[in-house]
């Protein structure tokens, strides 16, 4: 397209901001706001759909999580673990089959769920229309902030451990660490709702930051004192 043809059309096309280009991962990280001002990474239809597909991984990871605690709580009724669970966790090939396995059904459940309460929340902060699509990219790019440690630490103990259970039974900072990049989500999710939609920001502080931050304190309370209680 000429330079002419350019002035006439009104825009320019930026070229599309990948969504794991390391400079976007920092961005995101460090600068939220710089990351999502840039619209053009909502046009990278691949690198959503891959981190919609992490965060149903991390998902998986989660579930079995909970299910092991739920077997912890129960020792003395001899039930153990579930059969699938045990299976899943006996080996490092068993359990990474079964959490990618699983991520690519959660990561398409999660795409639906999350992006409409990501829709509602901007709504009820004051944002005039939007999009279904845009709130499902926006919800599931700035999860990555979060979901990305986590994996990162999961593949890690596969290094270390010799299979789920043995990582899960040893205590170190490392899953206290991921807790910290979970706080962390919240401010990430509240600049790119204020960034890319005009809100009310007391209302967005409140269903952004506020709200989720306390969401996260009782639950790691929750979790806090299932440990306590098991150790």
């Amino acid at each position: 397209m000429s330079s002419s043809d350019e002035s006439l059309s009104g825009a320019v096309i930026l070229p599309v901001t990948r969504v794991f280009n390391p400079q976007s991962l920092v961005a995101l990280l460090r600068r939220p706001r710089d990351y999502f001002a840039n619209g053009s990474v909502l046009r990278d239809r691949a690198g959503i759909v891959i981190a919609a597909f992490l965060a149903g991984v991390v998902n998986a990871i989660d579930r079995i999580d909970q299910n092991i605690v739920k077997a912890d709580l129960r020792p003395h009724t001899g039930k153990g673990m579930d059969s699938f669970t045990s299976w899943a966790v006996s080996s490092w090939s068993s359990y990474w089959f079964t959490v990618l396995i699983v991520g690519a059904i959660s990561g398409t459940i999660t795409w639906y769920l999350r992006g409409w309460w990501y829709r509602k929340r901007l709504e009820w902060s004051g944002a005039a229309e939007v999009a279904p699509d845009d709130a499902r990219s926006i919800a599931t790019l700035q999860n990555l902030v979060c979901v990305l440690p986590a994996l990162a630490w999961a593949v890690i103990q596969t290094f270390i451990y010799q299979n789920y259970v043995a990582a899960w039974e040893a205590s170190n900072a490392g899953g206290m660490l991921i807790l910290v990049f979970l706080y962390w989500s919240c401010w990430t999710s509240y600049c790119a709702a204020t960034t890319v939609y005009a809100l009310n920001k007391n209302k967005a502080r409140l269903w952004f930051l506020i709200l989720p931050a306390v969401f996260y304190f009782l639950i790691m309370g929750v979790y806090t004192t299932l440990f306590a209680l098991l150790t």
